[in-house]
């Protein structure tokens, strides 16, 4: 087997290297994460200026078609753990044939999952309590983006490879060149320039498959010319049923725990539309301007993933140990510094969606709830990232299952609803179940649960 060069997949050397690692692989994927964020976050200002129902509706589309997005993510968790084990055990032929296998179910599940998904859109909208413009706006934004979900599983599980290796810094260059052309896109095709009609809310979904096609674009042609050692060739496609089943095994958690968050995300959202258009546009601004802080975590789940994969795929437990608190204490860190920024810029940061002051007030209040949570989001993302970095992808599943149906759905239906608590009284069942699923994660990884759980085979470690 072809051996890769320690060095090359990031080794640490001595203590400051080790602090370094972390923040090095950290901070560009988040940079990526946010990115993203920032191109919902985007239509989200673009449509504003349209009115609360057109706002109102693309919150709820977000919500329902990003649980077929999260399908979609979590192949790419699973394809960092794959080429992350397969480089820490310097089986470059495993990482790019593991990586082809990847990107191949990601083709398969982005067909199936997108037509599906947008056949259903109109019917999601109304099972979501919507009619009118709200639902037509939502249905609109949904079924357009769906028809692009090949294009988002090859960008996220390419991408998902290069972390891998360890190079966060590629992915997020790609991503932040098709934002930047989604967003010149969106003055076009929304309000209507340069001889194109004002296409509304169709426009701002085009413009974003448009420009995740060519995300998908520039991931295949730096995963074809080669990275770090490593080149997936088109041989590399030729299917291996236990290798796949493999991958399946990894991902599948990942795209179950990521797809009941989401699902249990929407039942929220219904819980919240029953309280009227008021509470469920005001809680489309608070929950992206929540989103655009909480991406900076993401980065530390990255981290640890990849970390924690090399050292497993080394056979280094103590290492992969030290990796993922290595990462936790920059992600509390950051993450709490970010709790203070969010509540010193609440205001101007509402005020650019331009909102009714019944919706702007009440936006406020769920900022500063929602910045109480990131701290907690720190801990969480890091040991769910670390445990999968291992292998161990059910244990986040479980947490996000149980987060969802037990602490959750519960919490914010008796403090929205039963109790009186509105809005507030939901944002305040959420903290609660953030830190409940931190509490759980740390306790699950503390235990050992992710040993023995690689998804290398000691057969497949080069000799050294």
């Amino acid at each position: 087997m072809t051996r890769i060069d320690p060095e090359s997949i990031g080794r640490a050397g001595d203590g400051q290297e080790k602090t370094l690692s972390a923040v090095r692989i950290a901070w560009p994927a988040s940079l990526e994460f946010l990115v993203t964020t920032l191109v919902i976050f985007a239509d989200t200002l673009f449509l504003a200026r349209l009115g609360t129902e057109v706002l109102a509706g693309m919150g709820l589309s977000v919500t329902v078609f990003r649980v077929f997005y999260e399908a979609f993510l979590g192949i790419g968790v699973a394809s960092t753990t794959v080429v992350a084990q397969a480089v820490g055990a310097h089986n470059r032929d495993l990482a790019e044939r593991g990586a082809a296998q990847a990107i191949s179910l990601a083709i398969l599940v982005g067909i199936v999952a997108g037509g599906i998904g947008a056949l259903l859109a109109n019917t999601a909208m109304s099972l979501m309590g919507q009619s009118g413009l709200v639902q037509e706006a939502g249905a609109t934004y949904m079924r357009i983006n769906l028809l692009a979900s090949p294009f988002y599983a090859v960008a996220l599980t390419g991408g998902g490879v290069l972390k891998g290796v360890g190079d966060t810094r590629t992915p997020m260059f790609f991503t932040l060149v098709s934002s930047i052309f989604k967003i010149g896109l969106n003055t076009v095709f929304i309000y209507g320039r340069w001889g194109f009609p004002a296409m509304g809310v169709a426009g701002a979904a085009l413009a974003t498959v448009i420009a995740y096609g060519l995300n998908m674009v520039l991931i295949i042609i730096k995963l074809r010319t080669g990275f770090d050692g490593i080149r997936i060739r088109l041989r590399s496609f030729s299917p291996d049923r236990e290798l796949l089943k493999r991958v399946v095994v990894l991902s599948w958690p990942v795209a179950v725990e990521r797809m009941v968050m989401r699902i249990g995300f929407v039942f929220y959202v219904r819980i919240i539309s029953s309280l009227g258009t008021v509470a469920l546009a005001a809680n489309t601004v608070a929950v992206r301007l929540e989103s655009i802080f909480i991406t900076v975590g993401f980065g530390f789940t990255i981290a640890a993933t990849t970390l924690v994969g090399q050292a497993v795929g080394r056979g280094d437990l103590a290492g992969a140990r030290d990796k993922a608190y290595e990462s936790l204490r920059f992600a509390f860190l950051t993450m709490a510094g970010l709790t203070v920024i969010l509540i010193l810029l609440k205001d101007l940061a509402v005020g650019m969606f331009v909102p009714e002051e019944s919706v702007r007030a009440l936006a406020v209040t769920c900022v500063i709830i929602g910045a109480f949570e990131l701290p907690a989001l720190g801990v969480l993302f890091t040991f769910a990232g670390a445990s999968r970095g291992a292998g161990d992808t059910l244990s986040p599943m479980l947490v996000a299952a149980i987060g969802t149906f037990v602490f959750r759905l519960p919490l914010v239906y008796l403090l929205g609803i039963y109790f009186g608590l509105g809005l507030e009284g939901i944002w305040y069942g959420t903290l609660m179940d953030w830190i409940g699923r931190a509490i759980l994660m740390w306790l699950i990884f503390r235990s050992g649960r992710w040993e023995g759980k690689a998804f290398i085979e000691e057969e497949e470690k080069a000799e050294d």
